[in-house]
């Protein structure tokens, strides 16, 4: 499938300095650090605060995605539907409802077959916290 990004809509998107180089961790989820600033999640219980829309180098502006529709990288194969999360090193993959360490961020819309892929989610970040 060839995601095309004018798919992406957005209610609400907000912005913070990367903590490393993302340029190649576009379309990953992201978590904050204490600076409040913009990192690939260490863990799978880790907050997710959004998606990383944008390509951007190490202190340069991050655009995340808190409440839209976006294609995300999976980690797993993922069908229509499916509520998902964010994993340890920021990709999206299958929530399951009875795991209570993670947070169900949205719902597949477009599919991925494998790991690597790009699927499109409607996402909803739980974890959106004030960037200022």
């Amino acid at each position: 499938m060839g995601v095309n990004e004018k798919l992406i809509w957005t209610e609400s998107m907000k912005t913070a300095a990367a903590s490393a180089d993302y340029s190649s961790k576009q379309y990953y989820g992201a978590k904050m650090d204490a600076d409040r600033r913009v990192l690939l999640p260490t863990n799978d219980a880790d907050t997710p605060v959004g998606l990383v829309l944008n390509k951007p180098e190490n202190s340069q502006v991050a655009e995340l995605l808190i409440v839209g529709r976006a294609p995300g990288v999976v980690g797993e194969a993922i069908a229509a539907g499916e509520k998902v999360r964010i994993a340890s090193g920021g990709k999206v993959m299958l929530w399951i409802t009875t795991d209570t360490t993670t947070f169900c961020v949205g719902q597949c819309v477009e599919g991925a077959d494998s790991n690597g892929e790009m699927g499109v989610f409607n996402f909803s970040f739980p974890g959106a916290i004030d960037t200022a």
